[in-house]
């Protein structure tokens, strides 16, 4: 059973970005949860300027106990949808349903904005977090634009995610 923590999810500073190039140990890891733009290794510079894409809100997942950073995800208008992009969990964090919260804590985030579906991209090899996304009722589904064999693009209906936000904050 996962430990419950509290977290608080808030707008990233430039220094909890910084933390992020840390969480990355070779170029594969750094290409599977940032890109292939990203090189590796990368410099301060490059790398904050990757992350900070125009029109791309960056959020922070911090331990309430510690102030610690222990995650990380983007929410931008993509494909007509709240896409998220970019989620990671500290590694020493792992496994401890952080990455649900996260999703959750996103998924109100976008609630102040007009309602529609979510959508992400991750890597087919990744199969903890396409396991978790279909768990929480994300679908693969068509590619909006030209299809990358190494990626799933998954979907969530606006109203499944507000489910899983109401029940999430029914439990915090």
């Amino acid at each position: 059973m996962a430990i419950q923590r509290p977290t608080q999810l808030v707008q990233a500073s430039i220094s909890e970005m910084r933390q992020l190039q840390s969480w990355f140990n070779n170029a594969g890891q750094q290409h599977s949860w940032g890109g292939d733009n990203f090189t590796y290794p990368c410099t301060e510079q490059l790398f904050l300027s990757l992350l900070n894409r125009p029109a791309t809100d960056s959020y922070s997942l911090i331990d309430a106990d510690t102030a610690n950073l222990v995650g990380f995800g983007q929410i931008c208008d993509r494909f007509g949808c709240h896409h998220l992009a970019r989620l990671i969990i500290a590694p020493g964090c792992r496994g401890q349903g952080l990455a649900k919260t996260l999703l959750c804590e996103l998924f109100i985030k976008a609630r102040q904005q007009p309602s529609r579906p979510f959508s992400l991209y991750v890597h087919r090899h990744n199969q903890i977090a396409v396991e978790l996304y279909r768990k929480m009722g994300f679908a693969v589904t068509e590619p909006p634009e030209a299809e990358n064999a190494r990626l799933f693009f998954m979907t969530l209906n606006a109203d499944q995610a507000a489910v899983l936000a109401n029940n999430y904050l029914s439990q915090c």
